[in-house]
């Protein structure tokens, strides 16, 4: 179970206080929850400071009632930016992270390679954006542990790829890892996840079940919409020619 309560990791911005300004929640074993919301709300602060990543401005996260940093072994942090080394091979990278991290299987590892068409003697630096995102994954996956956080994961892959990639990680998933995802594609994630916590402003302003939500008849898009104060019309205000 993960036990978030009142973390904040804040800093100043043109004179005003930002960032995550204190988020209190609670996921159950096994559940598959998506942090949502707009840009700046957040939700690359929350994952970070959970995963250890950054100190913590005050709060606790806890993952079975320690935090991150004593239980290394039990996470996996994955990110679209990439935590790769680029001057690695994709192969160096692997055996890299076989020695660095306990839960590291390497035969999962070079799976997932076959799966997205990645050589091992590829040179990270030089392959494409949608190609690094793809190591990401497979590094990420590769460690068989027990809690997953993923900011950004289908950053840079195109539609198809990332449907594969869903469906790859429902396969390779026991059902009892707990997982926590951001990303802006909500029509290829909505049937994947079971909750829903909407960050906007700093602290968590919505938070539901996705089957809640479908028995409601309203979409992913307009809870979240709705919640995060978005206006359909407000383009409708613009003038293009800047008149008074």
């Amino acid at each position: 179970m993960i036990e978030v309560n009142n973390l904040k990791k804040t800093w100043r911005r043109r004179g005003k206080t930002v960032g995550l300004l204190g988020a209190s929640f609670t996921v159950p074993t096994g559940q598959i929850v998506g942090v949502l919301g707009d840009n700046g709300a957040g939700k690359t602060t929350l994952l970070r400071t959970m995963a250890g990543l950054l100190p913590a401005g005050g709060g606790t996260a806890l993952f079975d009632g320690r935090p991150a940093a004593c239980q290394y072994e039990r996470l996996s942090f994955l990110t679209g930016e990439g935590s790769y080394y680029p001057s690695m091979t994709v192969g160096e990278y692997g055996a890299f992270l076989a020695d660095l991290h306990p839960a590291f299987d390497a035969g999962r590892y070079r799976a997932f390679l076959d799966f997205f068409k990645l050589e091992e003697g590829d040179r990270i630096a030089r392959l494409s954006t949608g190609q690094k995102a793809r190591v990401e994954l497979a590094a990420g996956f590769a460690k068989r542990v027990d809690y997953y956080l993923m900011d950004e994961p289908f950053l840079g892959k195109d539609a198809f790829t990332r449907k594969d990639v869903l469906k790859l990680m429902s396969g390779v998933l026991r059902g009892g890892e707990t997982i926590l995802l951001t990303t802006h594609y909500l029509d290829d994630v909505e049937h994947f996840l079971d909750r829903v916590l909407v960050l906007h402003g700093g602290v968590i302003a919505d938070d539901f079940l996705m089957e809640d939500l479908q028995q409601s008849g309203e979409t992913l898009l307009e809870r979240l919409g709705r919640t995060c104060g978005w206006d359909p019309g407000h383009y409708l205000q613009f003038d293009p020619k800047g008149e008074e």
